[in-house]
């Protein structure tokens, strides 16, 4: 009873002092007397910075205390993008820093692109149907062995290079870093892949026809990476429908596709290079064996010595 009489004679004394809230400038303090006394003129607190508006009875809530005024300031409130151009930049530099050969191997398929744009009768356009395709005319005939490796990175729509350039951005990293674990260089690789898929060209091609484009490093970087991460997610479109599916799920069912190709089963009138799909797909799934078994970073460390002995006799 003591107990409960002291705790109402505290209350009672507490509101009949003035209340008083902690300088801030977010808060108004005011004086009310209790007691039914007449309501005096609210005395503002002078160390406020607030506005020159006195307070009002409906601003203040239950506790007495004043609902503060805040303004909603996004973060992103008069932020804007950086230009194009530095984004481009950026990449570009960060990309090479990755790796020299996927930044050579995209600024090489970008211009290319931008040159096969010039007109058919145009002498850019007769340069690089002569020394940037793969047919057996410039090969076997003129003995351009180079275009064993310029017509990968040669893309004359911007379908093909756009896909192309995805799927080589995306695998290339990944097998980059596998291969750098064992101190081997990527540039190898995709050499010899697009090499390895250029002469299966010529050697299932009727004679007549040509190859452009990097599809056959890019499958080749894919059957790599699928062996080594077999379980991998990847999400492809198909028709306009999302694919999930495991990356050597994917390995299989593109290989399955490239020998129905080639046998003329399935896309008979297409501009599609089968035989060149299927000679990355092959050329990746081989080097992921020599990998495995060691010979990769055999080769690659001999090649290294002769090259530091050829470049001391030097």
């Amino acid at each position: 009873m003591q107990f409960l009489f002291f705790l109402a004679t505290t209350i009672a004394t507490a509101q009949a002092r003035p209340f008083i809230l902690p300088t801030s400038p977010s808060h108004r303090v005011i004086s009310l007397p209790r007691g039914g006394a007449p309501p005096p003129v609210y005395e503002t607190n002078p160390n406020y910075q607030g506005g020159s508006s006195s307070p009002a009875l409906g601003d203040v809530d239950d506790n007495g205390f004043y609902r503060t005024s805040t303004t909603f300031q996004s973060p992103l409130r008069n932020s804007h993008p950086p230009p194009i151009t530095k984004l481009v930049k950026d990449y570009s530099v960060n990309l090479y820093k990755l790796s020299p050969t996927l930044w050579n191997g995209t600024l090489s398929s970008i211009v290319l692109f931008l040159l096969w744009q010039f007109p058919t009768s145009s002498k850019v356009s007769k340069i690089l149907q002569n020394h940037f395709v793969c047919s057996r005319r410039n090969v076997v005939v003129k003995k351009r062995f180079y275009a064993l490796i310029t017509s990968a990175f040669s893309h004359a729509s911007f379908h093909h290079i756009a896909v192309n350039m995805y799927a080589f951005l995306n695998f290339g990293p990944s097998v980059k870093q596998v291969l750098a674990s064992q101190g081997v260089a990527l540039w190898p690789f995709v050499g010899l892949a697009a090499v390895f898929g250029s002469l299966v060209f010529l050697a299932l091609d009727n004679g007549s026809g040509s190859c452009i484009g990097l599809s056959g490093v890019t499958l080749a970087l894919l059957a790599f990476d699928s062996m080594v991460y077999p379980s991998k997610e990847l999400r492809m479109i198909v028709s306009f429908i999302p694919i999930h599916l495991p990356a050597y799920y994917l390995f299989i069912g593109l290989l399955g596709f490239s020998v129905a190709g080639v046998m003329g089963l399935v896309g008979g009138r297409s501009n599609v290079a089968h035989s060149t799909h299927l000679g990355g797909l092959v050329f990746g799934r081989l080097f992921y064996e020599a990998y495995r078994r060691g010979y990769v970073r055999m080769w690659s460390y001999r090649a290294r010595n002769a090259f530091n002995k050829l470049k001391g006799r030097n």
